[in-house]
């Protein structure tokens, strides 16, 4: 028996403002889409990796999500670390670092951290 991630879910407020800030923050674009009456799903990644992250948006939520005190993220690591914290800064989504382990933390629209680690060699 084994059990293989398929991806996260992220449950957001607007879903055109989280796809465009996941594809230039991190490359990752639409693979597949849904609509029901109650929802928008979209599947997003980047081909890097076969995990993916679900994007769902409940039709007439506008309220932000509370996340309270369950710090759940997921990570990505780059080749080129520097110049990622670089257009993370720029950006305006750089959240903190955690300098004794070498990663960063953007924060997506939504408030959800995401964890930068470079290549390891």
């Amino acid at each position: 028996m084994f059990f293989r991630q398929e991806f996260s879910c992220l449950y957001v407020t607007d879903m055109a403002r989280s796809l465009a800030f996941y594809e230039k923050a991190l490359g990752l674009k639409v693979l597949r889409r849904k609509d029901a009456a109650d929802r928008e799903i979209a599947f997003i990644g980047n081909g890097e990796s076969a995990q993916q992250v679900e994007i769902v948006h409940m039709n007439g939520r506008t309220g932000a999500y509370d996340h309270g005190e369950n710090s759940v993220y997921f990570a990505f690591r780059t080749d080129e670390f520097e110049a990622a914290r670089a257009k993370h800064v720029e950006m305006g989504c750089f959240d903190h670092d955690l300098s004794e382990f070498g990663v960063y933390f953007i924060k997506d629209p939504d408030g959800y951290l995401v964890e930068i680690m470079p290549v390891r060699k």
